[in-house]
C-alpha cells in the first residue's frame, strides 16, 4: 500500500492511526457537543412548523447571495432574520447564506451563525456540516474539522466526494499530507471511492513537501481505480521529480504519459528543461526544448532563462549567446534576468569588456538593470583586478538612485582589501553603517582576515569582539578566519581560549579547526600538545582528512620524525584518507634530510605509479644527493619520470 512507503514518518502514522484507527469508532463520543466550538443545541420547538418550500423573503436572500455582491453585514441581517421566521425556512436557505459568508473568507462568523442554528434547534444536512469544515480548514483549525467530520457520521450523514475532498485540502494545505493520505487510505479500505479532484488534491500535496516518489505510487493507484491521470497530475509529478533532482525518473513518467496520447503542454517540458539544467545535463535540456519546439509549444522567457543560466554556469558563454540570439530572433524579448546571468557568467571568465558592452545593451533596449545587474559587473570587474572601473561603477549605481545592498559593500570592500587598500576598505566599511546596511559576516570575514594579513592583530581582535555590538554574531568561518590568523601570527594560546569557547557553543566544530589549531601548534614548537590533540579529533566524532595527515607528516617531517611520519602515512591508507602529491613530497623530503635514501626511493617509485610528481624542494634536494651518494644518483636515474 501507498502508506507503508518509508517516506511516511512514524510519528503521523501512529498520530493518525489512534485518532482514525476506523470511521465507525471514530468519533463515539458527540465531538461538537463537548467542543467549544458548538454548543449543545436545544429541543426544537414543536410548535414551530417547517416551511415545504422557499417563501418570498428566501427566494430574495437565495438571490442576493448568489449575486456575489453580498456584504457580511447584509448576510448576518438576513441569517438574524431566517432564524426568527416561522415556520422555520428550510436548511438549504440557511446553507446559501452561510456559504456566501465562508466565500467572504468571514470563517470566524460562519462558527458564530451554525452556533445559532444549533440554539435554535434547527438541523444541519451534509452541506451545512461541509462548509462549517471548509471554515474550520480555512482557519487550519484541523482538530476541530475533524469534530465536524465526526459530527457528520453521528447524524448519520454519508460523506460524499466534496465532504471528503474539504478534508483532505485542509489537511494538505495544514502540512498533514501524509495523514491525508491515510485518512484516504482507511477510507478507501471501507469501500470509499476517490475521484479525479481528491487524487489531484492529494498528488499535489504529495509533490508539493517533497515526496515524489509516493505522489507517483498514488498516481498509479488512481490510474488502477475508475480516474484516469491528466495533464495536470502527471505535470504537478514530473515537476516535483525534477525539483527534487530526479530527473531521470521524471523523463519516465513524461514517456509513460506520451505513452498514454497526453500530450505534454508548455509547463511539462519547462519542468524537464530546467530539472536537466540544474543538472548541468545541457545536451538533453536542449534536446527536451528543440522536441518542445518541434510540437509547435512556444518557448517562454523563463525557459530561455533557463538555458542561458545552465550554459553560463558550465563556463559554456558561446552556447548561451546562441540562446540568446535565438531568442531575440523569436521576439522574446530578454528582461532583467536574462542581461545579469550573462553579465555576471562573463565578469566570471574574465571578460569585463563584454560583460560591460552587454550593460549597455541592456539600458539601450529598455531593460533597466537593477542592483543585482551592477553587483555582477562589480564583482567582475573586481575580480579582475580593475578596482578603478569598479570604484567608478560603485558611484554611477548612487548617482543612478539605485539603493546599494550589503553585497554591493562586500564586493567593493573585498576589492580593496585583495590591492591593499585597507583605508579606502574601513571607509567603506563606515559607509555602511552612516547608510544604515548592517555588515554581514563575509563583511567581517573579509576586514578581520586582511588585518591579520597585514599583521593587525590586536585590531582584528577588537573587531571580532565588537561585532556583537553591530548585531552580529560570529559565524564558524568568523571563527575559522580569526584561529587561522592568530596561529599564523604565533597567538597559541589565544586561539586555544578562543577554540575552547567555541566548543562551549552550540556552534559544531569542523576538521578545518583542529587543523588550524594543530598547526598552529607545530609552528610554535608544541608537538606533543598537536599529536594529542590529532588523536582526540576521531573521539570529537570527526574524519581526518588529507589537509589534516598532511600538516602531522610536515610537522613530525620537521623535528627529524620522518620515520614515524612514513608509519603515519601508511595507517592513514589503512583508514581510508588517500594521500595526494603533498603527502608523498613532504614525507620525501623529510625522509631525504634525514638520510633515509632507499625508504625515500621507495616512495618516489610509489609516486611514479601514482602519476605524482616531485616539487621543487623534494627535487633540489634530490639532485644535491647524487652529487654525493652513488645510491641516489642510481636510483634517481631508474625513476626519471618522477622529476
Amino acid at each position: 500500500m501507498l502508506l507503508k512507503s518509508k517516506a511516511y514518518s512514524n510519528h503521523a502514522v501512529q498520530g493518525t492511526t489512534k485518532a482514525l484507527s476506523s470511521l465507525s469508532s471514530l468519533f463515539t463520543k458527540d465531538p461538537l457537543q463537548s467542543s467549544s466550538l458548538i454548543p449543545k443545541p436545544r429541543v426544537q420547538n414543536p410548535r414551530k412548523p417547517l416551511l415545504l418550500c422557499p417563501n418570498e423573503f428566501e427566494y430574495f436572500v437565495r438571490r442576493q447571495c448568489k449575486s456575489g455582491k453580498i456584504t457580511l453585514h447584509d448576510a448576518l441581517t438576513y441569517f438574524d432574520k431566517l432564524v426568527t421566521t416561522e415556520p422555520s425556512p428550510l436548511i438549504q436557505t440557511f446553507n446559501i447564506v452561510l456559504d456566501s459568508v465562508s466565500k467572504l473568507k468571514c470563517n470566524s462568523n460562519v462558527f458564530s451563525m451554525y452556533r445559532k442554528l444549533n440554539v435554535e434547534g434547527i438541523k444541519p444536512n451534509l452541506y451545512t456540516l461541509s462548509i462549517l469544515m471548509n471554515s474550520c480548514c480555512q482557519l487550519k483549525q484541523m482538530s476541530s474539522g475533524f469534530c465536524v467530520f465526526g459530527e457528520i457520521i453521528k447524524r448519520g450523514f454519508e460523506p460524499d466526494l466534496v465532504t471528503v475532498s474539504i478534508l483532505l485540502k485542509g489537511m494538505c494545505a495544514d502540512g498533514k499530507v501524509l495523514d491525508a493520505v491515510q485518512v484516504f487510505d482507511k477510507m478507501c479500505e471501507r469501500g470509499f471511492q476517490g475521484d479525479g479532484v481528491i487524487y489531484g488534491i492529494l498528488i499535489n500535496g504529495l509533490c508539493s513537501f517533497g515526496h515524489p516518489g509516493m505522489a507517483l505510487e498514488l498516481h498509479r493507484k488512481m490510474e488502477n481505480s475508475n480516474c484516469q491521470g491528466t495533464l495536470l497530475t502527471f505535470s504537478m509529478v514530473i515537476d516535483a521529480f525534477c525539483k527534487d533532482g530526479m530527473v531521470d525518473e521524471a523523463a519516465s513518467v513524461f514517456s509513460e504519459m506520451v505513452l498514454k496520447q497526453i500530450s505534454p503542454d508548455a509547463v511539462v517540458y519547462g519542468s524537464l528543461i530546467h530539472g536537466f539544467c540544474r543538472l548541468g545535463r545541457l545536451k538533453e535540456a536542449v534536446n527536451v526544448f528543440d522536441e518542445m519546439v518541434s510540437r509547435g509549444l512556444t518557448p517562454d522567457l523563463i525557459m530561455y532563462n533557463t538555458l542561458i543560466h545552465g550554459f553560463c554556469q558550465v563556463g559554456m558563454w558561446g552556447e548561451a549567446v546562441k540562446i540568446f540570439n535565438r531568442m531575440v530572433e523569436n521576439g522574446i524579448s530578454p528582461d532583467v534576468v536574462t542581461f545579469t546571468t550573462l553579465i555576471d557568467s562573463l565578469g566570471k571568465e574574465g571578460k569585463t569588456g563584454e560583460a560591460q558592452r552587454i550593460l549597455d545593451l541592456m539600458i539601450r533596449r529598455g531593460a533597466k538593470p537593477d542592483i543585482r545587474t551592477y553587483n555582477s559587473l562589480l564583482s567582475g570587474l573586481c575580480s579582475n583586478g580593475h578596482l578603478d572601473e569598479a570604484t567608478k561603477l560603485f558611484g554611477l549605481i548612487v548617482d543612478q538612485g539605485l539603493k546599494l545592498d550589503a553585497f554591493s559593500y562586500n564586493i567593493m570592500i573585498s576589492g580593496y582589501c585583495k590591492s591593499w587598500k585597507m583605508d579606502e576598505a574601513f571607509e567603506l566599511f563606515q559607509k555602511m553603517h552612516d547608510n544604515g546596511i548592517k555588515p554581514t559576516i563575509v563583511t567581517y570575514n573579509t576586514l578581520i582576515g586582511m588585518l591579520f594579513q597585514e599583521g593587525q592583530v590586536s585590531t582584528a581582535e577588537k573587531m571580532f569582539n565588537e561585532m556583537h555590538v553591530y548585531g552580529q554574531s560570529p559565524a564558524l568561518s568568523t571563527y575559522t578566519v580569526m584561529l587561522d590568523g592568530l596561529c599564523k601570527h604565533g597567538h597559541i594560546e589565544e586561539a586555544l581560549d578562543l577554540f575552547h569557547s567555541l566548543e562551549s557553543t552550540n556552534k559544531k566544530l569542523s576538521i578545518e579547526h583542529f587543523s588550524i589549531l594543530i598547526d598552529g601548534m607545530w609552528r610554535a614548537g608544541k608537538s606533543e600538545e598537536a599529536r594529542k590533540m590529532f588523536t582526540e579529533i576521531s573521539e570529537k566524532g570527526l574524519s581526518l582528512d588529507v589537509v589534516t595527515y598532511n600538516i602531522m607528516l610536515s610537522g613530525l617531517c620537521k623535528q627529524s620524525m620522518s620515520l614515524e611520519a612514513n608509519k603515519l602515512l601508511m595507517e592513514m591508507e589503512e583508514k581510508g584518507c588517500i594521500p595526494d602529491s603533498i603527502s608523498f613530497n613532504t614525507l620525501i623530503h623529510g625522509l631525504l634530510r634525514e638520510k633515509e635514501v632507499e625508504k625515500a626511493m621507495n616512495r618516489l617509485e610509489e609516486m611514479r605509479r601514482r602519476n605524482f610528481s616531485a616539487d621543487e624542494g623534494v627535487t633540489s634536494l634530490l639532485l644535491r644527493l647524487a652529487m654525493k651518494d652513488e645510491q641516489c644518483r642510481a636510483a634517481l636515474e631508474s625513476l626519471p619520470e618522477v622529476i
